[in-house]
């Protein structure tokens, strides 16, 4: 049978391991968290330019549609 010292050194040992899983655990997240900003700062740029893009796209269906027209009777 175990003693009460035998126990309270297996549970010590059992918590110093969980304690350095919870460390490490934390550590990764800290990383996915840094990864996941840079991420994000990434999307929302693209995003802006994806807008950017549409913006000028639809100017350009208005407006080369006039040119072209006004072009056509300045030249005939």
């Amino acid at each position: 049978m175990k003693n009460v010292n035998e126990y309270r050194t297996e549970t010590t040992a059992m918590l110093v391991k969980l304690n350095e899983r919870q460390i490490s655990i934390f550590k990764s997240l800290q990383r996915i968290d840094k990864h996941l900003e840079k991420l994000n700062g990434k999307v929302e740029k693209n995003e802006n330019s994806v807008t950017v893009i549409k913006t000028w796209g639809a100017a350009m269906v208005l407006v080369v549609p006039i040119v072209i027209t006004l072009i056509m009777r300045l030249v005939v």
